[in-house]
């Protein structure tokens, strides 16, 4: 630890509960939703959750020779400084904060390069000088997470956007392209891709929705100052102030913050005029186009000319988190005044709001932590981070259909899996119990029929991952299904809980151990015989958490029970002085590991408090397991050290062993909250608090 053990600081719960809570918000401070243009650009594609920005530059210069060059500029907006994997694909000199760093000239060009760089909060400029050869034209890039350079630094950890080097799209994600240069040369820093849109006081929609089938459109703007709004219809149409339906004189007075929609029926000049005003605009969008960005569209609807009169989309209800659906089905969303161009939600940040299994695990840790300290302010950020990402579940898929990669959710577009699933599930249905909320409830249902639909099943029904079983899926898993129980009232779902555990016990649990291995290779038909911690700790809080949601009528109920008095046992055994336990549970020389140490704290503390445990042969080791993260995992500020990165897997125990830490991962962070948290309830319920007791 960099600073004093908060042991030092208290030795109670509660308050090291609070100063560990206050440091996760500091580090995971909430956002908002940011809305900012967006233009199309088919020669840069993202065609994948988390993967790779394509420039394809012979798009745009089909004419391009062996030999020619050309400039790929971004600017790389960091939410923080850290150490960045960027993965570059191609025939490529790259430039970084304005030092060449890789050459490929030198190298293999078609192979990825890792190129580890320390990347600065705020903005960082990278140009790509690409050189066209038999093999293509162009770069494929990748900002990543140093320690894992697989994956856009997007949603958890890091935070990076890939922005636009044009001045006119500042803040805008893109790229900037050069001219083509029929030899290698030194770049002036001029970009002409893509064109910058110009002013306009006519809106044209036939040429914002060329390809469109319906016949109704709509523009809409608000008044930010008092003003007179000037305009004329060039085909048949209505104008709305806040709702209300005005007369179509060509001139509209305009109070501050009213809302002002266009509807206008196709004809032979489809769409409306009107005298540039400054007063007029999108309150909410941050653009720094020089067209001013005054108007939003949005079309089309309708079959027939008759639809003026009859309400439609942005009519019925007005709003900016989910597209809208045609008569024919098809989803639409808002777009700006040209063709190419659309607006976007973005949540800049990598914590809040993100669509992460760890993420839940953070998230749920405060909530418990709100529970205990009656701190309101914790339970709201946790309500209102889980409602953005029900409210825009819906909008991420639409966007993972328009351009392959969403702004911000990315994980929510590909349900194919536990991890994409369950704990998000968990938390959207602990968010149903809190609010009652419609979109918690949609999503809910969502996820639902994805993890019945979409994971891979053994014959007996239990959950696999197609090469492999994880012990994580416990969690991934049943702790949903449970509270599916509970919203529903249908046993279906205890007892798939039930067929699950039994399934995973069946392949992973070895009886002489009392403890789970990590891994079931399928092909081999064996477990890998590591009892990894962390893996261990998701099965222990699962079936504490089912066992406590869990009706106790349940056929399976008392061999949960069992099973989960008996898991508590290998437990325990493994327990090393310091009152930790280790990465490898059964292997004293891998290192003291903070996570399963709380997991197995918390169901511990939970498995006395309903009487499932001994309390006169675990109180003792829970006192020693809370003395030990306070002493040697958290220190005075909060900080949560010696939490192991997120594993892959293996049938080595070496693998794990070799797993380095990160410091304050949600991993760590929120268990310790729920097993402080539960810790406290324990402790109130036997009339002891302080861990100090553990000494005596």
């Amino acid at each position: 630890m960099e600073r004093e053990a908060i042991w030092f600081k208290t030795q109670e719960a509660e308050e090291s509960m609070r100063i560990i809570a206050e440091k996760m918000l500091q580090l995971r401070p909430r956002d908002e939703i940011r809305y900012r243009p967006y233009r199309v650009l088919p020669a840069a594609k993202q065609e994948k959750i988390l993967e790779a920005l394509h420039v394809d530059l012979k798009q745009i210069y089909p004419e391009a020779k062996e030999g020619d060059t050309a400039f790929v500029g971004t600017v790389l907006k960091s939410i923080a400084d850290d150490t960045m994997a960027l993965v570059v694909q191609g025939d490529v000199t790259v430039f970084y904060r304005g030092e060449k760093v890789y050459d490929a000239s030198r190298e293999n060009a078609g192979e990825k390069k890792i190129l580890m760089l320390e990347i600065k909060k705020g903005e960082n400029e990278v140009v790509f000088l690409c050189r066209c050869g038999k093999s293509g034209f162009g770069v494929s890039f990748t900002p990543c997470v140093s320690h894992y350079p697989d994956m856009w630094a997007k949603d958890y950890l890091l935070h990076i956007r890939a922005c636009s080097p044009i001045s006119e799209f500042y803040d805008e994600d893109g790229v900037g392209i050069s001219r083509l240069y029929h030899e290698e040369t030194e770049f002036d820093g001029v970009y002409v891709y893509p064109d910058v849109p110009k002013p306009s006081d006519t809106i044209s929609f036939d040429q914002i929705f060329p390809d469109s089938e319906g016949v109704c459109a709509y523009a809409l703007t608000y008044c930010m100052e008092d003003t007179v709004l000037k305009y004329q219809l060039h085909s048949p149409g209505k104008v709305m102030v806040n709702g209300t339906e005005k007369e179509t004189s060509g001139e509209i007075s305009l109070k501050k913050g009213d809302t002002v929609l266009i509807k206008s029926i196709r004809s032979k000049r489809w769409g409306f005029s009107y005298e540039e005003n400054p007063s007029l605009g999108i309150p909410f969008l941050h653009s720094s186009r020089p067209c001013g960005d005054r108007w939003l569209t949005l079309g089309t609807f309708g079959s027939e000319e008759p639809c003026l009169d009859f309400p439609m989309g942005p009519e019925l209800e007005l709003q900016f988190n989910r597209p809208y659906q045609t008569e024919n089905w098809k989803k639409i969303y808002w777009k700006l005044t040209d063709s190419h161009d659309t607006i976007r939600p973005y949540m800049d940040t990598c914590f809040f709001a993100q669509w992460f299994y760890a993420l839940m695990v953070g998230q749920y840790g405060l909530l418990q932590a709100a529970d205990v300290l009656k701190q309101p302010e914790y339970q709201k950020y946790f309500i209102d981070g889980m409602q953005i990402m029900a409210e825009y579940f819906t909008y991420v898929n639409y966007e993972a259909e328009q351009f392959g990669d969403p702004t911000f959710m990315a994980r929510a577009t590909h349900l194919y899996d536990l991890d994409s699933n369950g704990s998000m599930g968990m938390n959207l249905a602990e968010l149903y119990r809190l609010t009652a909320s419609p979109e918690a409830l949609h999503c809910i249902k969502t996820l639902a029929d994805a993890m019945f639909r979409n994971i891979p099943r053994f014959a007996d029904g239990t959950f696999y991952r197609g090469d492999t079983m994880w012990a994580d899926d416990v969690f991934m898993s049943c702790p949903f299904l449970v509270r599916l129980g509970k919203a529903t009232g249908n046993s279906f779902y205890y007892e798939e809980c039930v067929r699950q555990i039994k399934g995973f016990y069946q392949r992973l649990y070895r009886k002489e151990k009392k403890l789970f291995s990590h891994i079931f290779f399928v092909k081999e038909q064996q477990p890998n015989e590591v009892s990894w911690g962390r893996g261990n700790g998701w099965i222990f809080i699962s079936l504490a958490d089912m066992l406590s949601h869990m009706p106790k009528e349940t056929d399976g109920y008392a061999w949960l029970l069992q099973l989960f008095c008996e898991f508590a046992e290998g437990i325990l055994r493994q327990q090393d002085e310091s009152g930790l336990w280790h990465q490898v549970l059964d292997q004293p020389d891998s290192y003291l590991e903070t996570s399963c140490t709380g997991m197995f704290l918390l169901g511990i503390c939970k498995g006395m408090r309903y009487g499932w445990l001994e309390r006169s042969v675990y109180e003792l080791p829970a006192k020693k397991a809370m003395e030990g993260l306070l002493k040697k995992c958290i220190d005075e500020d909060g900080n949560i050290y010696g939490v192991c990165k997120g594993s892959g897997c293996s049938m080595d125990a070496r693998y794990y062993k070799e797993l380095g830490t990160v410091n304050n991962d949600d991993h760590g962070t929120g268990i310790v909250l729920s097993a402080l948290a539960e810790f406290v309830r324990n402790a109130e319920a036997s009339g002891t608090i302080r861990a100090s007791d553990a000494e005596r």
